[in-house]
């Protein structure tokens, strides 16, 4: 089931391009006029970031039944055009108990293409000096960095309104999901507005980014639960991979990403975290899964540790 995410992920990419004032049934598969009602729905919208002028694609996935009494718990998953088709792909069409009551809400870009990967880099990052910055994909494109608190700032106060306006949701129930680059920004909120959701997801962590500038907003937490711990019900699942997979670059780019990326990973951060007063924490590795087969298992992981549950 959860290897299957990944290979549905193209055909379910077909549903999640342009927004659309219909509300879209998201299955593998055709479904009947009579079961249609009963299925979860997706619906897409768009957002401009009021910070920044950037535009972002949201896609809100509400449940078929009806809201528990403190509202629906809510996942918020970021690079949504890629992980939304796969969460439900894993709830799928006739949810088990309790996850058909998820809330899924991907936070993306207005592309029909999976990834942005330049507008990730943007959004999902420190302001990072030329040094730290690993050579572009294509050798010839900008990254842009340093735009991980306005990026924070549109999730606070827009997209978390603009799902609450549609729909009851529980705050007290609130995960936020990311993946490399992602997982650094899921660590980056826990540690810094740690009271803005419950549960935390980093899947892979890029704990490397900007010469692991992201440990010293490490020590910082950790220095305020001595005093503080963290908020009821906080909750931190760390995820990693366990094959690498070398992407195809000249010799001395490859050399310099590999020094860019050396240093602590996201097992040496758990078992830091693990001294942290009143934190849930979790740590799974996938041994056998490279940085990118892990998104769709660390997807599903991520449901289950929403409700409560360990990862597989």
């Amino acid at each position: 089931m959860l290897r299957f995410a990944a290979t549905l992920l193209l055909v379910a990419l077909s549903g999640f391009g342009a927004p659309s004032t219909q509300a879209e049934t998201v299955t593998a598969d055709t479904v009947t006029a009579e079961t249609e009602k009963e299925a979860r729905k997706v619906e897409p919208f768009d957002l401009r970031a009021d910070r920044t002028g950037l535009d972002y694609r949201v896609f809100l996935v509400r449940p078929a039944q009806p809201p528990p009494p403190g509202g629906y718990p809510v996942i918020y998953l970021l690079d949504g055009n890629a992980t939304v088709p796969m969460m439900e792909t894993v709830i799928g069409p006739t949810p088990l108990e309790p996850y058909g009551s998820a809330v899924i809400v991907g936070i993306g870009y207005p592309t029909d293409e999976p990834f942005d990967i330049l507008r990730r880099y943007r959004d999902l990052t420190p302001p990072t000096p030329p040094e730290f910055i690993p050579p572009s994909r294509d050798g010839a494109s900008v990254i842009e960095t340093g735009g991980r608190d306005d990026f924070l700032t549109f999730i606070e106060t827009q997209v978390i309104p603009a799902v609450e306006a549609r729909l009851p949701a529980d705050r007290q129930r609130q995960t936020l999901f990311g993946h490399s680059l992602g997982g650094l920004f899921s660590l980056y909120v826990l540690y810094t507005r740690g009271d803005l959701f419950q549960t935390y997801i980093a899947a892979d962590p890029a704990i490397w980014w900007s010469g692991q500038a992201i440990l010293s907003e490490q020590a910082a937490f950790l220095e305020r639960s001595k005093k503080t711990g963290v908020p009821p019900g906080t909750a931190l699942l760390i995820e990693t991979s366990g094959k690498l997979v070398e992407r195809p670059l000249p010799p001395a780019d490859a050399e310099r990403l590999k020094r860019l990326r050396s240093g602590q990973t996201g097992r040496e951060v758990a078992a830091t975290l693990a001294t942290v007063p009143g934190l849930r924490l979790a740590f799974h590795d996938f041994v056998e899964e490279s940085h990118g087969s892990m998104l769709p298992l660390a997807v599903a992981d991520a449901l289950r540790f929403a409700f409560g549950r360990s990862p597989n």
